[in-house]
């Protein structure tokens, strides 16, 4: 095989763009109290990755302007959230599920709008809405909807959190989910809680 072929790999651009991104956080969280919903502190920046939450909250470069990450930002920590909701307050987690399903006994798969299983779309009925209720708290609540409501994933629960807002907060509610039990509050054990792998299992 020929073995005179020069190739260079050149990670600036991507070195470039995790800065850049990690400069954008920093400077939303110079501008906003985020600390109140930041249930972990340990981001990483990985460029090529789809965000997730655990173990490690991770975000990617992909995003283009502040509040795009905002509320990506937040919606990973939202996941933490529940987690730790999952966890301390398990028979009201199991409740939640129950309603959820009852309310809607049918949920597209993924190719239809829905998460990757059935599971994921459930959740994302509540992580949607937590994520558009926090992120609302620091920039124009239209301008939030309008963002999530063009969101090229997880179309059908952000659709339905969008229309059936108020009824699904009330539910929310009724369970002690909100208002947030927020991360200043929390003691180390507690924000440990929300690091856990996985939620609490629904029957």
């Amino acid at each position: 095989m020929p073995d005179d072929l020069d190739i260079a790999l050149d990670f600036a651009p991507v070195q470039q763009a995790a800065e850049h991104v990690r400069d954008m956080l920093l400077g939303l969280r110079r501008r906003h109290d985020l600390a109140r919903f930041e249930y972990t502190k340990e981001v990483r920046i990985a460029p090529t990755e789809i965000p997730h939450s655990h173990p490690k909250l991770t975000l990617n470069t992909w995003v283009g302007d502040d509040l795009s990450l905002l509320s990506t930002y937040l919606h990973e920590q939202m996941h933490w959230y529940l987690t730790w909701y999952s966890h301390a307050r398990a028979e009201q987690w199991q409740e939640l599920f129950r309603l959820l399903r009852e309310r809607y006994p049918e949920v597209p798969d993924s190719a239809e709008g829905g998460a990757q299983d059935e599971f994921s779309t459930y959740l994302h009925l509540i992580v949607n809405w937590l994520e558009i209720e926090s992120a609302s708290q620091f920039a124009e609540r239209e301008r939030v909807v309008a963002l999530a409501a063009g969101r090229p994933f997880y179309r059908w629960p952000y659709r339905t959190v969008i229309a059936d807002w108020e009824p699904l907060g009330a539910l929310y509610a009724a369970q002690g989910l909100v208002p947030f039990r927020l991360a200043t509050d929390m003691s180390a054990d507690e924000l440990r809680l929300a690091g856990q792998p996985d939620e609490a299992p629904v029957g």
